[in-house]
């Protein structure tokens, strides 16, 4: 999420999804196996689509033009959700049980959810408020992409991954055609704006945040679960928090505090057998 605030300080977020999509798909392209690749592409083609819509072209984008108007730290931290999201939409999925512990936790995390977003406060009835029911909107669809993707258990990651992530950038690319033909702005104006810093920050989240987080993250989900893999989130607020403030200098209030506690508390009672 670091990366991302950097980007889009010079990067339009059309743009930025479609660079670090394909970035991501010619690092994977090399480590794919062609005859596997060719059977996942052969029989499915729809799962593909869904997983490319729902866990890369929308959430990337609105995260992307979201973290424009809020820091980092906001956005790495109400992505923390995820994991309740997961839950929840697994109970329809896969039937997961539920029990007292899961509902105290799904109660815990909303709590966390609303104090960190903060709606009671006039100043963020506006902007704020509404990019952060983006990122949140962005995490249901992380964990509707996350529990689709295990419907394809026995395809390889990697190769789920490159197509999933490369099916992602053939539909940005109509996205920024459209952005270009409803705004003043031409696709040369946009390249030569992006700064050095932008464009490795850019690359870094191609390679290593998307590529390869994908890969890792359609393997946990390959041997465990959705919803064991959707722990991972756990650290990403966490983390977050620590290097928005460390690298970034993002201000640090006592509702974006006790929300984080409250929506990885949340996450961790939720998932607290798996």
């Amino acid at each position: 999420f670091i990366f991302i605030k950097l980007s889009v300080e010079s990067f339009n977020p059309v743009l930025l999804t479609l660079y670090r999509l394909t970035v991501a798909s010619m690092f994977l392209f090399f480590f794919c196996n062609f005859s596997k690749l060719r059977k996942l592409l052969t029989n499915n083609k729809k799962d593909l689509i869904i997983i490319a819509i729902f866990g890369n072209v929308i959430p990337f984008n609105l995260i992307s033009y979201s973290e424009m108007f809020v820091d980092s730290i906001v956005a790495s931290s109400l992505i923390g959700t995820m994991p309740l999201f997961t839950f929840i939409i697994a109970l329809k999925f896969f039937k997961k049980k539920i029990n007292y512990l899961t509902v105290c936790g799904l109660i815990t995390g909303f709590m966390g959810m609303i104090i960190f977003i903060n709606p009671f406060d006039d100043l963020n009835m506006s902007k704020s408020f509404f990019f952060s029911s983006l990122i949140i909107l962005s995490a249901i669809m992380y964990a509707f992409s996350a529990n689709w993707v295990k419907k394809l258990n026995s395809q390889s990651s990697f190769e789920l991954a490159f197509c999933s992530i490369a099916f992602a950038a053939v539909i940005t690319v109509p996205l920024l055609i459209v952005f270009l033909l409803i705004s003043d702005l031409n696709f040369q104006s946009l390249i030569f704006s992006i700064t050095l810093t932008s464009f490795i920050s850019a690359t870094i989240l191609g390679v290593v945040c998307t590529g390869i987080a994908i890969s890792v993250f359609f393997s946990l989900i390959k041997f465990r679960s959705p919803v064991f893999a959707s722990q991972s989130n756990y650290l990403i607020p966490c983390f977050g928090f620590l290097w928005s403030y460390i690298f970034l200098n993002e201000n640090l209030k006592f509702n974006l505090l006790v929300g984080l506690i409250f929506i990885v508390a949340g996450a961790y009672l939720v998932h607290k057998e798996e």
